[in-house]
This record gives structure tokens, sequence and C-alpha cells, in this order.
């Protein structure tokens, strides 16, 4: 997309067009050349022949004048003596009294080269109707047309093969980067380029691509360490919990010693869960979650709270049915969604619907605005809004990692729902 969000134009087709165009214009500035020039040489020739046949004209008149008049239909021959101009045609008797070749145009599509010269006191015009020749003019340019579209359809048809000719390095860069997969060793991509441009082009990319992996690796690396830095005191949390439900409690510390235990689970959930989804393992290959205990394992974790909040949880969960996802991902997915509608709709009831390609959470709460302020904060991952919840925003991110599908459907006064796709 262009910063107008309009999708941006296709350069294969830019390109042909601009051969097309650019061919049209040699083409018609070829022909056009080659009638000008052949017109220029035609008239030249038409007056040479003229001239030529005046002279022999006025020849022959001084031997015998009832013999100079021209042979051919296409000519006439005028002679007038002194005070005799009245003889002549009006379009004659306008010509400058002077010996030379002219061009008139009598009346509307007739053309006349004329020729006049003096011998002998008389006056000779010689008027050549040049009819045939525009006949023949039109006729090379009606062929010279011709050529031109001919030529315009030729590298119409021709020019997006030359044009794929020349971008076919960047549609398969394209096709390479899109199609290889997230593979662990793809093909390097300056081998695709046959043109300096474009070699150009897949270094950088090659370039780019080792840049990437390198972060990543480095980030898994890290992530790695990372859980066992946050497991430790979390096991330590833990056995010092266990040592101390060891001994003697009343009823309100065991308690007490019972949500400090939900909440250290939560939290070992937590960190497995969003490591592996930040190692990319979010969509668990290999693995497969019960979805009817999952749902009731959610629902027993925020159980207390739902009805400290007095809303309903209700559940549609496939019996039998397996979702092919990290349990501890799918936990912290269905949590948020879950938790996020009890804290912030501000409606009476919660519904679950899980199936294996499936994960739908509504409210019948007041929703929010698609469009509102702190629903765009929430697509930028900003802090948490009052309406909203920064558990949709852990969700989209999770969803992007593991490739699943959220689709967020919300208006003030209708409620919300969010649906997960695993497929």
């Amino acid at each position: 997309m262009n910063r107008r969000g309009a999708a941006p134009a296709s350069l294969r087709r830019r390109l042909a067009w601009l051969l097309t165009a650019l061919a049209l214009v040699v083409a018609v500035g070829q022909a056009a050349f080659v009638y000008w020039s052949a017109e220029r040489w035609e008239e030249q020739v038409i007056d040479a022949i003229a001239a030529e046949q005046l002279r022999l004209s006025m020849a022959q008149y001084a031997l015998d004048p009832t013999l100079a008049a021209p042979n051919t239909p296409d000519m006439r021959l005028y002679v007038t003596g002194p005070g005799e101009e009245e003889v002549l045609p009006e379009y004659l008797m306008r010509l400058p009294q002077a010996s030379g070749a002219y061009e008139i145009f009598p009346s509307p599509g007739v053309e006349y080269h004329i020729a006049v010269g003096e011998r002998d006191g008389r006056r000779f015009y010689l008027v050549y109707d040049v009819a045939e020749h525009e006949r023949r003019e039109r006729n090379v340019a009606a062929i010279l047309a011709a050529s031109v579209i001919v030529i315009a359809l030729v590298v119409l048809a021709g020019s997006d093969r030359v044009a794929r000719r020349f971008t076919g390095d960047l549609e398969r860069l394209a096709r390479e980067v899109r199609n290889d997969g997230g593979a662990a060793s793809p093909a390097p991509l300056l081998g695709l380029a046959r043109h300096a441009e474009s070699a150009e082009l897949a270094a950088a990319l090659d370039e780019r691509r080792r840049r990437l992996d390198a972060a990543l690796a480095r980030e898994r690396a890290f992530s790695a360490a990372a859980s066992h830095e946050l497991r430790t005191p979390l096991m330590q949390a833990v056995s010092t919990l266990d040592l101390l439900e060891a001994g003697p409690l009343d009823v309100q510390q065991r308690g007490r010693a019972a949500q400090l235990r939900a909440s250290l689970a939560e939290i070992t959930r937590l960190t497995t869960g969003l490591l592996r989804a930040a190692r990319g393992n979010a969509s668990g290959a290999g693995s497969s979650t019960d979805v009817a205990s999952l749902v009731d394992d959610v629902f027993a974790h925020l159980d207390a709270e739902a009805r400290a909040r007095s809303i309903a949880l209700r559940a549609s969960a496939a019996s039998g049915a397996s979702v092919r996802a990290d349990r501890d991902v799918l936990w912290i997915v269905l949590v948020n969604l879950v938790r996020n509608a009890i804290r912030h709709s501000g409606g009476t009831q919660v519904d679950v619907r899980l199936d294996a390609s499936t994960l739908v959470v509504s409210d019948d709460g007041r929703g929010f605005d698609a469009t509102s302020e702190p629903a765009q904060r929430r697509r930028a991952g900003e802090a948490e809004s009052s309406s909203i919840g920064l558990g949709l925003s852990i969700v989209e991110r999770i969803c992007e990692g593991a490739g699943w599908t959220i689709a967020i459907d919300s208006d003030t006064g209708r409620g919300t729902r969010v649906a997960v796709g695993f497929a």
C-alpha cells in the first residue's frame, strides 16, 4: 500500500505501457517524416515535370502552334499575346505577371500546379491537375497509418513479455521471500538475480535476512536463559509454600496459602507459555490440548473473580475435541479473553465456545467503539484501557506469532465478540 492506502500500480504493466507508448511515438514520428519527405519530393517532381513540359510546349509552339498542347489529360496549355488575357480562366488571371511555378486551389479538393513562361512576346501557362498525385499521397498516408496501427498492436502484444523479462527477477525474489516458510537455511536470494540491479537488491535482502536470523537466535538464547532464571525463584517459592502448608495453619491461613499457590501456578504457566510463544512454539507442533478440560480449568481459575462481579460463565465445548496447540499458550489466550470480559465488559454473562478450529469469547457488556482512542491505543500495544484491557493486546501478539487469526467485533451497547481461528 502507498501513503494514500491504494494498492501500488504494477511495475510490469507500467513498463509494458511505456514500451508500447515509446514504440508508438517512434512509429508515428517515422511515418510523419516519411510522409513529409515523400510529399516534398513529389512536389519537386511535379514542378520539374510541369517546367519541362512548358519548355517543350513553347518550343513546339514556335514550330507548329497546333501541336503545342500536352498529350495528357492532366495538363492544359494556355497561350496569350498582348491584350489577350481575357481568354484565361479567372484563377490564371489572378496569378502574378511573372514567369515561375505556382500552386493554387481553385476550388475545394482541387489542386493545380502551374508553370508560367514567356517567349516571343507571348505568355505560356501550363496547368497541371495533380489529382492523381494527391490520390497516391492519400494511399501512402493510409498505408503509413495502417503500419503504425500494426506496429502498435504487435508491440502491445509483445511488450508484456518483454516487461516480464525485465521484472522477472523482482517477481522471483518476492515469491522466494514470501514462500520460504521460515526455513532454517533458505537458499540465498542472490542466486535468483540475473541483472546487476536485482542482484544488488537480492544481496541487500540476504544481508537483512542474516541479521534477522542472528537477532532471532539471540532472542531465543535469551528466552531459554530467562526461562531457567525465572523458574528457579518460582520453584523456590513453591517449595517454601509446601513447607508452610505442612505446618500448623488455621483455616484463614490455609485459604491465603491456597490463593498464593494459585497465583504461583498462574505465574508459572504465564512464564512458560509466553516464553514458548516468544520462541515461536505457540502452535504446539506435535502437541494436542483437550478442549473441554481446558475450559473447565480456566473457569475454575476465574470462578471466584466472576462471582465477585456477579458475572455468569457459560461454556460450549465440543466433547472429545482437541486443538493442536501448546496447552499453556492456549490457556493464556483463553484466560486473558475471559478475564478481560469479566473486568471490562460491564455485563452479566460471558460465553465461551471452543472446538477444534475456533475459540469464541463473547459478552453482553457495553462494548466499545472500534474507532475510539482507547481502541487505537490497544492496537498500538499501549497501556491498559479501562474499557478494553491489555489482555486483548497480549492475545493478538500470541495469535500473530502462532499464525492464528483473530477477529474482534464490538460496538457501543451491544457487547464484544472475539473469535480466534486455529486453522
